[in-house]
């Protein structure tokens, strides 16, 4: 009988050795068939006919140096070994930072006696010059106080003379002469004060300068010691150099000043003189290095710079304290500082 009829009822049929020759034979033939209408040889796949036909496409021309080419290259060589050899000179003779700011002297104005506001011959931003007249109190009470003064000096001046035209011709004590001479020196004092406290109504610069932070008006009651306005008299550059830089830094050497509120201009200048400590040393809480661990930081040593005055005399009401300016000394030269040095304002 037949496989099929020595099969068990309700089992599988198990595949003869036959049949499964026959399903290899078939697999390989199928393979081989695919691998022919791909293009490639049998047993390879259908990348690589894709591959074959890649290399069939005309590749793209590379680089190639023509003449033209070859002279931009020199040219772009040249222009960046002249930059550089510009760059690397003038590194070598110049240090310059940004942390720089334009400082001056800010004189206080305030009154040295109580009274009232009569008269204001100021205004805001004005140039004033040394001994003018800024501000005048109203003197009444304190003529009132003079008046008084010069009646008890002249009271005791009379007595003082009657006593010393009498002192040969009659027995005066030396106690009695040297009482009365004391009183009247007294009332010549207080005649002083009085007029001194009178001079003090009229208010005057104690410099020439800009006027600025006016607080006063026309009517108020100041005080003794209550600030009014103050005066800026010159102005110069603190620029805070680091300590690596100043190794060829010294005393006159020249210095282009470039303010930021002023773009498009450059200034002169020179160098003037070097902190004696650096700005950790003057800081309210200076560091200990010999606390904790210690860290190596670069420190910073503020450097004086002066306006040359014909470089700032058509731009003296725009440099004003506090703006930021960058700063770049030249190190391979000095000059002779020419003019005042303290660059008075106005000139």
């Amino acid at each position: 009988m037949s496989d099929q009829s020595d099969a068990a009822p309700g089992k599988e049929k198990t595949p003869s050795k036959e049949e499964i020759k026959r399903e290899i034979k078939q697999e390989i033939a199928q393979s081989i068939q695919g691998g022919e209408e791909s293009g490639g040889k049998p047993g390879e796949s259908g990348d690589k006919g894709e591959k074959k036909d890649e290399k069939d496409k005309p590749k793209k021309p590379g680089f190639r140096w023509t003449p033209l080419k070859i002279i931009g290259a020199i040219v772009l060589f040249l222009v960046v070994a002249v930059v550089a050899t510009i760059y690397i000179i003038y590194a070598s003779t110049h240090e310059s930072t940004d942390d720089a700011y334009v400082t001056g002297y800010v004189h206080q104005i305030s009154s040295r006696v109580t009274g009232n506001v009569d008269q204001l011959r100021i205004v805001d931003n004005e140039y004033v010059r040394a001994g003018q007249v800024l501000v005048h109190l109203d003197p009444r009470d304190y003529l009132v106080q003079v008046a008084k003064a010069q009646a008890n000096y002249d009271r005791a001046k009379a007595d003082f003379d009657r006593v010393d035209a009498l002192r040969n011709d009659v027995a005066i004590s030396k106690q009695d002469y040297d009482q009365t001479k004391t009183t009247m020196e007294v009332a010549k004092a207080n005649l002083d004060d009085a007029n001194n406290q009178l001079s003090y109504c009229t208010i005057v610069a104690p410099t020439d300068g800009y006027i600025g932070n006016r607080t006063v008006n026309l009517g108020d009651r100041v005080t003794v010691g209550g600030a009014m306005m103050a005066v800026v008299q010159d102005v110069w550059v603190v620029a805070n150099y680091k300590e690596t830089q100043l190794g060829k830094m010294k005393k006159n050497q020249p210095v282009k000043i470039v303010v930021d509120a002023i773009p498009g201009q450059k200034f002169t200048g020179h160098i003037d003189s070097f902190s004696p400590g650096t700005g950790a040393t003057f800081a309210l809480l200076p560091p200990d290095n010999a606390t904790g661990n210690f860290t190596k930081i670069v420190q910073r040593i503020p450097v004086k710079i002066l306006f040359d005055p014909e470089s700032i005399k058509d731009f003296r009401g725009r440099i004003l304290p506090g703006l930021s300016v960058e700063t770049y000394v030249s190190l391979d030269q000095t000059v002779q500082p020419v003019g005042d040095q303290n660059n008075k304002a106005g000139q």
